[in-house]
């Protein structure tokens, strides 16, 4: 069996989503670990835990690759006792790598927010912000924007929307808005990005973690839609897995991370 280091696969990941593709708050690439060593498997999730570590140590993985970084800002200490600390030190004994895709694979056609577009079924696509920055085929840009083949009316739509994305509940504002077919999306917390959807005419906007005043402020310009954050961003798992089964499928295991959604609903 050919040999594959942990850099092959870190490379083949950052033709397609390079990691000057993130924002600037971002953490996205190499967390800890050594690339240079031989990748003895792929253990893919959103969020890096103690179970990770785990699961990934059962499966024999020696590199995880997350679409959450475990440090996102700045640390000035490992404490041992505490859940970021204990997973630091246990991937650090077990000689696992830590690597995070996190809006780098946001910002690619094929991401988070391209995989929304294709669940909903939108066509002509776009970005609602940055579009233009990389000329490069794989790049989309923060958010996405399209239209649904014909318009639907907003319950039949929030049916459709709890239907495909296999979500519990929508939280919405109060927007009188009867029919929809312009529809702008973006995984994770995209409140940042309203302003943009309103510009660009969309009949709604879904996104997750919407603050309590964003929905109010909003509600006679725009439809907003929280559809939380694990939710919008849940597809993007399997999405990294296909991209490295093209080429490594046959080299080295590729595992999917089944934790499921740390948010309950009653």
């Amino acid at each position: 069996m050919q040999k594959v280091l942990i850099k092959d696969i870190i490379e083949a990941i950052e033709l397609l989503a390079p990691l000057n593709w993130q924002e600037e708050y971002d953490n996205s690439g190499l967390t800890l670990g050594n690339i240079e060593e031989e990748c003895k498997g792929v253990y893919v999730c959103l969020d890096v835990s103690d179970q990770v570590i785990n699961k990934a140590l059962e499966e024999n993985c020696n590199l995880i690759i997350s679409h959450h970084p475990i440090i996102f800002k700045g640390i000035k200490k490992i404490d041992y006792s505490s859940k970021q600390g204990n997973v630091i030190v246990k991937a650090i004994k077990n000689e696992i790598t830590l690597y995070a895709l996190h809006t780098n694979i946001d910002n690619a056609l094929f991401g988070v927010n391209g995989i929304l577009a294709e669940k909903l079924g939108l066509k002509n696509l776009k970005a609602l912000s940055n579009f233009d920055l990389f000329e490069n085929e794989n790049w989309l840009g923060a958010g996405a924007i399209g239209e649904l083949e014909a318009p639907i009316n907003k319950e039949d739509f929030f049916n459709y929307l709890k239907k495909v994305l296999n979500i519990p509940s929508i939280k919405h504002n109060a927007k009188e808005q009867k029919l929809i077919q312009k529809v702008a999306v973006c995984g994770g917390s995209g409140s940042f990005l309203i302003s943009n959807a309103i510009k660009l005419q969309a009949d709604i906007f879904i996104t997750a973690d919407i603050k309590y005043h964003d929905f109010i402020d909003n509600d006679d310009k725009i439809l907003l839609a929280e559809i939380g954050h694990f939710e919008s961003e849940q597809f993007i798992k399997e999405r990294i897995i296909a991209i490295l089964s093209e080429k490594f499928c046959n080299f080295v295991p590729l595992i999917l991370d089944k934790t499921p959604n740390g948010i309950k609903y009653f």
